[in-house]
């Protein structure tokens, strides 16, 4: 690999922060929609609302990594990242297909508030989680250690740069507070210097906010309280 010299490596342990957040929120998604009364228009709306949100951020993680990192794994280690990569395009397309069925089911359950939809969407979201567990954990496990050695600290940062750009400028703030919800200080650190210094310092104690009132929000909208 050609870097200039003495370029910093890429730390991507910031990656297991938003894993985290992943795990965690999509993890609360069955009981999350179970829980919202059918026939109640607002409270499904907000939880659909959060659903489909979550797959925005889950899809644009992923498909950063497809334009950004993959690409240059395969270039600079092919003998270390096949047939792994493989393997990770054959999750991320398997995943998709449930975020388009999750996604799907989440606006007809917006739209008609009722308990067959709101049943349908949960079951979704159950059916999603062990393959989005063991993507992730495979992640961590294999791909980390290989963007560590092979791309640099600049180009790891520019993926997580290209992830937020997918998102809708209203939600990154919440997203950001949603990846430091529970972070201890190393993991805020590494989430520190991952974000671009505007989106950190402007963007840490709002995003919290926001994070918490959105948090306070689900709660009210479902009678499962454990979030």
């Amino acid at each position: 690999m050609h870097t200039e010299k003495n370029e910093k490596m890429a730390d991507s342990r910031d990656m297991i922060g938003a894993h985290d957040a992943m795990r965690r929120e999509f993890g609360a998604l069955p009981a999350l929609i179970a829980g919202v009364p059918a026939g109640d228009a607002r409270g499904t709306s907000f939880v659909a609302d959060h659903v489909l949100m979550m797959i925005d951020f889950l899809h644009a993680h992923h498909t950063s990594e497809d334009d950004h990192v993959w690409p240059r794994l395969r270039e600079r280690c092919p003998d270390d990242v096949e047939p792994l990569i493989t393997t990770m395009d054959q999750q991320h397309a398997a995943i998709d297909d449930e975020l388009q069925s999750l996604s799907a089911g989440g606006r007809r359950w917006r739209d008609s508030a009722t308990a067959s939809d709101r049943e349908a969407v949960a079951a979704v979201a159950e059916r999603l989680l062990p393959g989005l567990y063991e993507h992730l954990a495979l992640e961590e496990e294999r791909i980390l250690p290989l963007i560590d050695r092979h791309l640099t600290q600049r180009e790891w940062k520019a993926t997580v740069e290209a992830s937020l750009g997918k998102v809708r400028f209203s939600q990154r703030l919440l997203m950001l507070g949603m990846a430091l919800h529970g972070a201890g200080e190393e993991q805020a650190d590494l989430l520190r210097a991952a974000v671009p210094a505007v989106v950190w310092h402007a963007g840490r104690p709002i995003g919290t906010r926001l994070y918490r009132t959105h948090r306070e929000r689900l709660a009210s909208a479902s009678r499962n309280r454990d979030l």
